[in-house]
């Protein structure tokens, strides 16, 4: 919790603080442990030359007396400071005599000894012992005589505490010495990181803070033109101010997308639902096709066997030799009306039952030119500019030319109809893919809204009473339903209408390429 309440200098600065100390106190014990074998082998060097200076002192030879060398050793050692004990082995013949001096504290303590079996050494020997938990170097010096032979030796103690005690003494003062630099070097790091690094990395944050609040944009950054790392952070600060106003741009871009979006789908609901109202409307449609084809049986059976008759009776009159030419005439006449009426029965008849496409190769130039000739009067050819317009692409399809010829018909006789003061008629039929497209456009009247939602209802219809009956484009959809295909319209009034017919052909059904049979009227 301390830390976490401390500002980012403070920790810094322990840090910093901590990392010096420890970097002093490892190198005080590592000079420590120089300094301490340092001066270690240079006492044991200064023991080992203090030994042959004793020696030489004493004047030693092999008939030098024992006890008389002892007190000269003693009165010397008095004088020699760092020095414990000493020990002098002498041997005469078969007689080795050991003297041992130490210091007590009424000054040099001497005890002898003799003993055959004493070893002499014959080189120089250094090593370091520990007595009572003082430790010190033993150097122990071979005394030769002018034959080289050995009869003697020095054997001198030097105690390493005074050593030592320069150790401690300079290990005190070096923590010493780091302790008051680790807080001068501190203070000074605490300055010169306030200036380099604290203040600005304060700024920075205080920037970040009123980012938050929406009060500074990346303009305002500040530390971006520095080169160090605040300088990269201030940058990148600066960029992601940047991008989060692009983001919000964009955020903002889509969000207006999405409510767009949102218009749209409100839009295509109220397009689903104007379909479930014409849904409801065609089952309204059916219901009265329905009624239609009960209808459409009675009168075929109630009508079709007179009018069959009267047929037969007309041909048979107007066959008879003895029949005159004018009443010949008029038998035609009424043979021709009684066909019409058969027609119009089979056309009652067409709308009751169920359609059953029958596929055969037809060639669209000849079926549009066979519709436009049967559905435009003569009369109206003079007022009226017709063109035919067939795609190479769709010269040749499979299909049931019965349907579309009933289908063409109606479309082109209504054109007709919403042309009453002449203009132009355009039939044409193209491909894309397996899709079959047969377009009828007129410069006629046109259609309105209202008109257009109930142009396919049963007995609808826009012409004066008497001239239409309101079933050629219910049946005609009908058609084009089974046909697996639709019937779309566009129109306005004053600007003509198009009705467009598409339908697919049958699978497996193959084309073949065919030239335009160009435009009549």
């Amino acid at each position: 919790m301390v830390a976490e309440s401390m500002s980012l200098r403070a920790r810094i600065i322990v840090l910093f603080a901590a990392a010096l100390v420890l970097t002093l106190a490892v190198a005080s014990f590592i000079g420590e442990r120089v300094a301490a074998r340092a001066l270690e082998s240079s006492l044991r060097d200064r023991t080992v030359d203090l030994a042959r200076t004793i020696a030489d002192e004493l004047a030693l030879t092999p008939h030098t007396d024992p006890d008389r060398a002892a007190r000269q050793l003693g009165a010397i050692l008095m004088r020699r400071r760092g020095l414990r004990s000493a020990q002098l082995t002498i041997r005469h013949g078969h007689e080795t005599k050991t003297i041992h001096v130490a210091f007590g504290e009424d000054g040099a303590v001497l005890d002898a000894s003799s003993d055959p079996s004493t070893s002499i050494p014959t080189s120089t020997q250094v090593a370091l012992v520990d007595e009572g938990g003082s430790r010190g170097w033993r150097v122990e010096l071979p005394l030769h005589d002018g034959g080289g032979r050995t009869y003697g030796a020095l054997r001198l103690e030097a105690s390493l505490s005074e050593a030592e005690e320069i150790v401690t003494r300079e290990r005190s003062v070096f923590f010493l010495m780091a302790g008051i630099g680790a807080a001068f070097m501190a203070g000074l790091f605490s300055l010169v990181l306030g200036r380099w690094l604290t203040r600005p990395l304060t700024r920075l944050a205080g920037a970040m803070e009123a980012v938050a609040s929406g009060a500074i944009d990346e303009t305002s950054v500040p530390g971006t033109g520095r080169g160090d790392e605040v300088g990269v952070v201030a940058r990148g600060l600066s960029a992601m101010l940047a991008r989060v106003r692009r983001f919000n741009s964009e955020l903002q871009g889509k969000v207006d997308e999405a409510v767009a979006g949102q218009a749209r789908k409100n839009r295509e609901l109220a397009e689903v639902n104007q379909l479930l109202v014409e849904a409801r409307r065609d089952l309204t449609t059916k219901e009265r096709l329905a009624a239609l084809g009960q209808i459409s049986g009675t009168i075929a059976h109630e009508l079709g066997n007179p009018l069959n008759a009267i047929s037969g009776h007309i041909q048979l009159l107007a066959r008879d030799p003895a029949t005159p030419e004018e009443i010949r005439l008029g038998l035609e006449t009424v043979e021709r009306e009684v066909r019409r009426m058969t027609s119009i029965i089979r056309r009652f008849l067409d709308s009751a039952r169920a359609l059953a496409p029958v596929p055969e190769d037809v060639d669209m130039a000849e079926l549009l030119d066979e519709a436009v000739t049967l559905s435009v009067p003569v009369e109206a050819r003079h007022r009226i500019e017709v063109h035919r317009e067939v795609s190479p692409e769709a010269a040749h399809v499979r299909s049931d030319p019965g349907l579309l010829r009933h289908v063409l018909g109606n479309l082109i006789a209504n054109a007709v109809d919403a042309m009453p003061a002449g203009g132009t008629l355009t039939v044409r039929a193209s491909r894309e893919g397996t899709t079959v497209s047969v377009t009828v456009n007129d410069t006629g009247v046109g259609l309105g809204p209202e008109e257009r939602r109930h142009l396919f209802e049963p007995f609808f219809t826009t012409k004066p009473r008497g001239k239409g009956t309101g079933l050629g484009l219910s049946i005609s959809r009908e058609i084009a339903s089974a046909l697996k295909g639709r019937i779309e319209v566009d129109s306005a009034p004053g600007l003509g209408s198009r009705f467009t017919l598409s339908f697919p052909e049958p699978s497996g059904a193959g084309t073949s390429p065919a030239t335009n049979g160009g435009a009549g009227g």
